[in-house]
């Protein structure tokens, strides 16, 4: 199967990541998944076949991330059409009063800055080809939640992060993408883990996961997928919820 092109996806090697790269590949692009498990990845390399190239490295390390450069440029004649910043944490799920500065400054350096230094590392290509950054972002970016602070703040971050973007990189099309409530580990995380911090709030997720109201990952994941590969210069710099009537050419 000839490749249309590249697209790198962080967070590749499960939940909303893997449908993102399942698709990606079913529609002929190469994907670089980049996952701290080597060997999550290559079981999905074996599953997806040539197509998927496994990179496995841990994303807060800037002496690995050159390695998603090398990685593309071993696959000289293939344009970069898009990165996908979709690799997240949720945590600490704590009150401010009580939170470790540490345990935020390694959720930013997650959720905010990986996403920095990627789109450093790719933008070069990403300009030569007129492509995309499409980076998952959350509801948690414009609402408050109890013991949610380091993710709702950084989450925000990412969507000026994304408006900035677009403002200095007119050649290359950046869009936010709230997903919706997803059936993903850190919904698991939510319900285990977060009734102390999060107060009565905490019941409204266990709901949504008794009542079977979790979206599956292919759901908003497909449509990050689509945006990689097709979103115009009339979304860039924008943030939308997966399902925003400006996006229904991106749903099935």
């Amino acid at each position: 199967m000839a490749s249309k092109g590249i697209v790198v996806v962080t967070g590749a090697s499960r939940g909303m990541g893997k449908a993102i790269s399942e698709y990606l590949v079913a529609h002929s692009a190469t994907v670089i998944g980049v996952a701290r498990s080597a060997a999550a990845l290559a079981a999905l390399a074996d599953s997806l076949g040539p197509l998927f190239v496994p990179c496995a490295l841990d994303i807060t390390d800037d002496t690995k991330l050159p390695l998603v450069l090398d990685t593309i440029n071993r696959l000289p004649t293939q344009p970069l059409l898009a990165l996908v910043n979709n690799a997240g944490v949720l945590g600490p799920l704590e009150k401010l009063a009580t939170a470790s500065v540490s345990d935020w400054r390694h959720n930013f350096d997650v959720n905010v800055f990986s996403i920095l230094a990627l789109t450093q590392l790719c933008l070069p290509k990403l300009r030569e080809s007129r492509g995309r950054i499409i980076n998952v972002s959350s509801g948690a970016a414009v609402n408050a939640y109890s013991g949610w602070a380091a993710y709702c703040a950084a989450k925000a971050a990412v969507n000026m992060l994304t408006a900035s973007m677009a403002v200095e990189e007119p050649e290359v099309v950046a869009v936010a993408l709230r997903p919706g409530v997803v059936d993903t580990e850190m919904q698991a995380e939510i319900r285990s883990d977060g009734a102390g911090a999060m107060g009565d709030i905490h019941g409204k997720f266990l709901g949504y996961h008794a009542n079977g109201e979790l979206l599956p990952p292919d759901v908003p994941g497909n449509v990050v997928a689509r945006l990689a590969l097709g979103a115009g210069k009339e979304l860039s710099g924008k943030f939308y919820s997966w399902n925003a009537p400006e996006l229904a050419a991106f749903r099935d």
